[in-house]
Order: C-alpha cells, then sequence, then structure tokens
C-alpha cells in the first residue's frame, strides 16, 4: 500500500489532467451564452477556460487575514517558510472562485438569480507562494433541471485553479450552484 501523500499526488495529478485532456466533453474557449435552463443542461460535460491570470499579492493575503482574522505567521510578509516564503492562505484561493469562473463560464441570459449551495468535495493541493498567478478552468459535471419551487438548474462544476508555472493545481473543488430563471410574463 502507498502512503496517503503518494495516493494524494497521484489523485492530485489526475483531477489536474482531467481538466485538460477528458475525452467526455467539449473544450470550450471563451463565454458564450446560454438562453434556457435546458441548453445549459445540454452543455454537461463542457469544459471551460482557463481563464485570465490574477495575482495574489501580499496586499490582498494581509487584507483577507485582517477580514477572516486569520494572521498565521505563514502568511505574513517576509516569513521564512517551508515553500520559500509567504503563502496565501487556502480559503483565500477558495474565495477567488467567483471572479475566477467569471469569464470563464457562458452568461445565462435566462437567469434571474444564482444562489451557492457549497462544495461536495475540495482540495488544496499546493500552496499558493504570494505574489504568483491563478487561473481557473472548468467542467461541467452536472446540470440538473429544476421544477419547483422555481424553475431552473443545479449545476456541479469542478474547479481547477492553476498556478502560473506549476504542474500541481493550487485546489480542485466540486462546486454546487443553482441558477433561477426569470419568471415568465
Amino acid at each position: 500500500m502507498s502512503a496517503p501523500s503518494d495516493r494524494a499526488l497521484r489523485r492530485a495529478r489526475s483531477l489536474a489532467s482531467h481538466v485538460t485532456a477528458s475525452s467526455s466533453g467539449r473544450d470550450v474557449s471563451g463565454p458564450s451564452s446560454t438562453d434556457s435552463p435546458e441548453s445549459w443542461v445540454r452543455r454537461e460535460g463542457d469544459r471551460f477556460g482557463p481563464g485570465k491570470w490574477v495575482v495574489v499579492d501580499q496586499a490582498r493575503v494581509d487584507a483577507f487575514a485582517e477580514c477572516t482574522e486569520d494572521h498565521q505567521w505563514i502568511h505574513r510578509a517576509g516569513a521564512a517558510t517551508p515553500f520559500g516564503g509567504p503563502i496565501a492562505h487556502g480559503f483565500l484561493t477558495l474565495s477567488l472562485l467567483p471572479s475566477l469562473c467569471k469569464d470563464v463560464l457562458p452568461r445565462h441570459a435566462w437567469v434571474a438569480s444564482e444562489v451557492n449551495c457549497g462544495f461536495n468535495r475540495t482540495r488544496f493541493v499546493s500552496p499558493v507562494a504570494v505574489g504568483s498567478r491563478v487561473r481557473a478552468a472548468v467542467e461541467l459535471v452536472r446540470a440538473r433541471a429544476l421544477e419547483s419551487p422555481a424553475r431552473g438548474v443545479e449545476t456541479v462544476t469542478e474547479v481547477t485553479v492553476e498556478i502560473e508555472g506549476k504542474a500541481k493545481p493550487a485546489l480542485v473543488a466540486e462546486w454546487v450552484t443553482r441558477q433561477y430563471a426569470a419568471e415568465a410574463p
């Protein structure tokens, strides 16, 4: 039996390669749009991105630390860490998902509101060194039509946050959201 760290590394590589090398879906280059819940459901298996690079600088890390009251030494400027310097909070990277995904996922012309339902699974695979650039790639894993209490879709996406110049991703998360359609006139 292999060590847990070996299994985790193999799983991370598998998840990371799944985004770019899966044969089950179509790769879609920039944001497009959908005009109905049904058109979004039909996109199941599609891959989107990667998106634009975003810098994770010390000012962002400090602001996150202040907001969350997480002032652990490993995130402070000038910290001598096992990673060669300060790193961003894992939850900071996770909190960037809405921003990282906004230019990657299609716009939904039919959506009146969207709700974050949480995560089925989240793995922080590699630390993000302060000053690094990150971006997201997304696969639409499942899209299930909702009829009641409102018309819409429950969406499950697998989001991989890449770190520029690194083989392993920062994180891989299975994110659950719901999109609700505007009421018909």
